[in-house]
């Protein structure tokens, strides 16, 4: 079955002031989700960050009219998505399938 995916955004860091904009974002901090479709759902993610640039010029998003979308396509247009969904199918399918285990001997 298809797995299901999902972008947290956990912080923006931004500039006070640049160029006569206020709050310019520079860094996003982001999670990436997926879960499957078994009962409970197996859920997995990855988390990182993304840096990104305003330019003088380049169309501008004041904070207070900023969606989760307009960051979504940020993270879409600079990340690996693809890949990303690869790395998480795999987390799921080892969950449901493992290959390593980790023992814990009695000895004193």
């Amino acid at each position: 079955m298809a797995n299901t995916y999902s972008w947290r955004i956990n912080a923006l860091n931004a500039k006070i002031k640049q160029d006569d904009k206020d709050n310019v974002i520079y860094t996003v901090h982001w999670s990436y989700n997926a879960q499957d479709d078994s009962e409970p759902p197996i859920q997995v993610g990855s988390i990182g960050t993304l840096g990104v640039q305003y330019k003088e010029g380049d169309p501008f998003i004041e904070y207070a009219d900023l969606k989760k979308s307009d960051v979504e396509g940020w993270l879409e247009a600079g990340l690996d998505v693809d890949a990303m969904k690869q790395n998480l199918d795999n987390q799921i399918e080892l969950k449901k399938n493992p290959v390593d285990e980790t023992l814990y001997p009695d000895w004193s």
